[in-house]
């Protein structure tokens, strides 16, 4: 008799959850009404959280802590009775100062990593905040990170940690109400990002005077630049010892243009906006105009010489 092929299914690794309910609550809570609480939304959050990593990645949560001033929240004594029935650990944290219930999150997950050998995996939860350090260092130790971030991480986030890492918070929260939420908190964030900027000078810096100009040469008709291939004519243009997203960088920061990210599928992707009011950037746009005035007032010269002057004669 054949022997039978047992299946095998992929084995179950033991993982730690950590949250910023500190960060993450009044980011909800700003955007909810009363009827529908901001520990309610977190609460299925981080159901679905935990259902997903146990199907999706075969990462089962053990060791869970919440951290945040629960004496200073509405129903303060609710949530910490509800978190604890879900098997996540209320962790009270007074708040002296907002950078405690972070700094408490870092210390704990760097003990439970010296302590709990056998846990593979690390999952942080936050609003804004992306605990990088924090879990670049816990890859290094040869565990499995993950972040899920309410509000869109930052390109250099993503770059550093890479896709797989970054968790979709859309995908967790499935109620309608939920989505609304999400859309609302982008909302937000885009209009903040859209705030008035401040401008520098790029006098001193040529390389962004030429990233401009490059920018309007080959986008200029596009109100936004893909950054990936913005980037790629970058290295194809300049010495390979400029690095095309320190350039970017300083744009930004002079105030010359500004990034977004964009939701797409599969990926994310992100944009560059160049800011029209920039002194530098109205410069660039000038000079290039003119350049393309003369050269079209040159080429009409030539054709028109070349008309008026006799063919040369045969005979």
């Amino acid at each position: 008799m054949p022997h039978r092929l047992r299946s095998s299914k992929p084995s179950v690794y033991p993982a730690a959850l950590f949250v910023d309910y500190e960060e993450l609550y009044p980011l909800i809570a700003q955007k909810v009404s009363t009827d529908a609480p901001a520990d309610r939304y977190l609460s299925d959050l981080l159901y679905n959280l935990r259902r997903y990593l146990l199907l999706r990645r075969r990462w089962r949560v053990v060791h869970a802590r919440v951290y945040g001033d629960f004496e200073a929240l509405p129903d303060g004594l609710f949530i910490q009775r509800s978190l604890a029935e879900q098997g996540l650990t209320p962790c009270f944290i007074p708040q002296l100062d907002h950078l405690d219930a972070k700094l408490q999150l870092c210390v704990d997950a760097l003990s439970t990593l010296n302590s709990y050998p056998e846990i593979q995996a690390f999952i942080v939860v936050s609003g804004r905040s992306s605990y990088l350090p924090l879990l670049e260092h816990l890859r290094a130790r040869g565990r499995q990170v993950a972040l899920l971030q309410l509000l869109s991480p930052e390109d250099h986030v993503l770059e550093r940690l890479g896709e797989r890492a970054l968790l979709d918070p859309h995908m967790l929260m499935d109620h309608t109400g939920s989505r609304h939420l999400l859309a609302r908190l982008e909302s937000t964030a885009e209009s903040r990002s859209a705030a008035t900027p401040t401008f520098h000078a790029l006098g001193d810096d040529p390389i962004a005077l030429q990233t401009l100009a490059l920018i309007e040469e080959h986008f200029g008709r596009y109100e936004e630049v893909y950054l990936t291939p913005l980037l790629r004519k970058m290295s194809e243009t300049f010495a390979p010892e400029i690095d095309p997203k320190e350039v970017i960088n300083r744009l930004e920061a002079a105030g010359a243009v500004r990034l977004e990210r964009r939701r797409g599928f599969p990926y994310d992707y992100t944009v560059l906006i160049v800011e029209s009011a920039h002194p530098d950037v109205q410069r660039v746009r000038e000079t290039f105009t003119t350049q393309i005035t003369e050269t079209k007032e040159l080429s009409n010269t030539a054709r028109v010489e070349a008309l008026n002057t006799p063919a040369p004669s045969t005979s």
